[in-house]
């Protein structure tokens, strides 16, 4: 655990290339996660790219590093009911 407090550190201090490390170490469940929310792969990725976008963006509100599995999995999760939102038929 140490390792990933490490990189989110280094990651909130600017350093993109830990963050490139979380996004590898995170981005099978990113897209699990989606595709199971959403069922269409290619909405799965877009998701899961948009969520890495804005933990990037908002790093700097992650106050415990140690947080930061399940403090992504909400951002996730919010673009991904955004997502099926949008795609959800009208009645």
């Amino acid at each position: 655990m140490e390792e990933l407090e490490a990189l989110v550190e280094a990651a909130q201090r600017g350093d993109a290339s830990s963050f490139g490390r979380l996004v590898e170490r995170f981005q099978g469940m990113a897209y699990a996660s989606a595709y199971a929310r959403l069922g269409d792969s290619h909405l799965a990725e877009d998701v899961a790219q948009e969520a890495f976008v804005d933990a990037y963006l908002s790093l700097g509100t992650l106050r415990d590093p140690a947080a930061f599995p399940g403090w992504f999995r909400r951002v996730l999760i919010k673009h991904s009911d955004r997502q099926y939102r949008v795609q959800a038929p009208q009645a």
